[in-house]
């Protein structure tokens, strides 16, 4: 305050308003003695000017006496504290404190009287103890109408924290469909649609904003890379394995349920995995993991390799691919109404081993490889409405083929042997991102990033293939190291669902994968 270059400085006399007189004498006695006898009943006070004089060895003092007494009755008081003074260190281990209590605060009061940038952050917070979604929902209803007049305008920003998704659909239903906070709000009437259709289109839920679909650290399911099958440097493998990215840890769920095969393909309807084709195959199977068991489903009409397989909504798309002879443009599709296979029209052009990814009602295909033995950059456009096919104008980059796509916040990311690169399907347009240290990867989407899980290596002659485990954070454009596979591969499926804990903390240690 005194060196800051505000008015204080060029005045002989400052009047100190809202000092306690009993707590300014610790502070003087600090000052000539270096000695303070620090209690619960003046904390918050002696931190408050500690902090104004800029004393900072009362100032951690201080912050080290709230650590060691902190407390459900105190954590709050200190969380407001710490944020009005912008010490970072205080505030982050008070937040820490509350999210690891939160079921008995939102019996506190002063839990409804702090800022809207303190609510918002604590709740927002994945680490956050609560039994379940209903009461962050509850805790933000409440917050907002502690003062309903002045907090009107923080409606959309507090109920974003909750993951509506999350809630159960009977709540969603009976609860916040008739909340006033929510439907006289056009984006609180969005985050209620989202959840809605988080329960009633499951095959969507990947275009659902991506804080919504992550889950909480504490509930009773993980977000999981699931990868089915794969190519080793000894061969093929069959094994199923789930990457849990909150833990770092592998486990196997049950092995495919066919002879080992090149080059299926996989997609989801919600939790569910369907697995298509293969190198002369056209069987088609589904995983159910609540029973960890495979099931067969109709044979394809055509069976295929290296083919693109997409779910819209609650229909499977399957593209393009080879069958041994030709490169195919044919498509077909299967619903979970109709339980058979038809035709759904072609592609503009035969590709196969291209990027290939549902967004909206649309399917996107990126590169491959043509009749000609022609790699491309096309960007096809299957229309699974009218079934019918467009070529954009806006090619990939590069030619490319080995391509993995996946959608994360309204774009699509496609990674191949020859770089990285976003897609926009709104503007139609491409960013070139920063490139990883492997180029054929699998991608799955995990605790709002983008994780990439061994692969190829680019221009390799031996050791082809990586264990690395990278992510990509959007916010800093930068691709870093996660951990690694238990065993350098591919995969030639690699989904996200969301799996209960039950299927792997039931598990004893010898059937977890310790990644190297």
């Amino acid at each position: 305050m005194f060196f800051s270059g505000m008015e204080e400085c060029h005045k002989n006399v400052f009047r100190m308003q809202q000092l306690g007189s009993d707590v300014f004498e610790h502070v003087l006695k600090f000052i000539y003695t270096g000695k303070v006898n620090i209690t619960a009943g003046i904390i918050q006070d002696l931190f408050a000017q500690a902090h104004i004089f800029q004393i900072q060895t009362l100032v951690n003092l201080c912050v080290e006496f709230f650590q060691k007494n902190m407390n459900e009755h105190n954590c709050l008081a200190a969380l407001t504290l710490a944020d009005i003074h912008a010490h970072r260190m205080l505030y982050l281990y008070a937040k820490n404190f509350s999210c690891q209590h939160f079921m008995r605060l939102v019996l506190d009061d002063d839990l409804y009287k702090l800022s809207c940038e303190c609510v918002v952050d604590l709740l927002k917070d994945r680490r956050l103890e609560c039994e379940n979604e209903e009461i962050v929902y509850e805790t933000a209803i409440k917050w907002l109408e502690h003062d309903i007049v002045a907090r009107k305008n923080y409606r959309y920003k507090v109920l974003e924290t909750v993951k509506f998704p999350m809630l159960k659909k009977t709540f969603l239903t009976d609860t916040v469909a008739k909340a006033q906070h929510v439907v006289s709000d056009d984006r609180g009437k969005e985050l209620l649609d989202d959840g809605m259709l988080f329960h009633t289109i499951p095959a969507r839920r990947h275009q659902l904003p991506l804080y919504q679909i992550t889950p909480r650290l504490n509930m009773p399911f993980s977000e999981v890379a699931v990868l089915l099958g794969g190519r080793l440097s000894d061969g093929l493998s069959n094994e199923v394995e789930c990457f849990v990215a909150d833990t770092q840890e592998f486990f196997n769920l049950k092995q495919l349920p066919f002879k080992k095969r090149n080059e299926f393909s996989a997609c989801t309807i919600g939790n569910d995995i369907y697995v298509s084709g293969g190198l002369r195959s056209p069987e088609f199977w589904k995983y159910d993991p609540s029973f960890d068991t495979w099931l067969r489903g109709p044979n394809l009409i055509h069976a295929r390799r290296r083919h693109g397989m997409s779910a819209v909504d609650e229909t499977i798309f399957v593209l393009g691919g080879f069958d041994e002879d030709n490169v195919l443009a044919t498509v077909e599709y299967w619903s979970l109404d109709s339980g058979r296979w038809e035709e759904g029209g072609s592609l503009n052009q035969p590709v196969e081993n291209m990027g290939f990814v549902a967004f909206g009602k649309n399917i996107y295909l990126f590169g491959g490889k043509n009749n000609d033995e022609v790699v491309t950059n096309s960007v096809q456009c299957y229309d699974t409405v009218t079934k019918t096919c467009t070529t954009l104008s806006c090619d990939l980059p590069v030619n490319d083929m080995c391509l993995s796509s996946v959608v994360f916040n309204n774009y699509i990311y496609v990674i191949g042997l020859e770089g990285v690169f976003r897609f926009s399907p709104d503007r139609e347009n491409w960013d070139i991102l920063p490139d990883m240290s492997c180029a054929r990867v699998s991608l799955a989407v995990l605790d709002e990033k983008l994780y990439a899980l061994g692969g190829r290596r680019r221009g390799a002659k031996d050791n082809l293939y990586t264990e690395t485990i990278e992510f990509f954070n959007p916010e800093t454009n930068l691709w870093l190291k996660a951990h690694n596979m238990p065993v350098p591969m591919y995969s030639y499926g690699c989904v996200r669902i969301l799996l209960s804990k039950n299927m792997y903390l039931s598990r004893g240690p010898g059937e977890f994968i310790a990644p190297r």
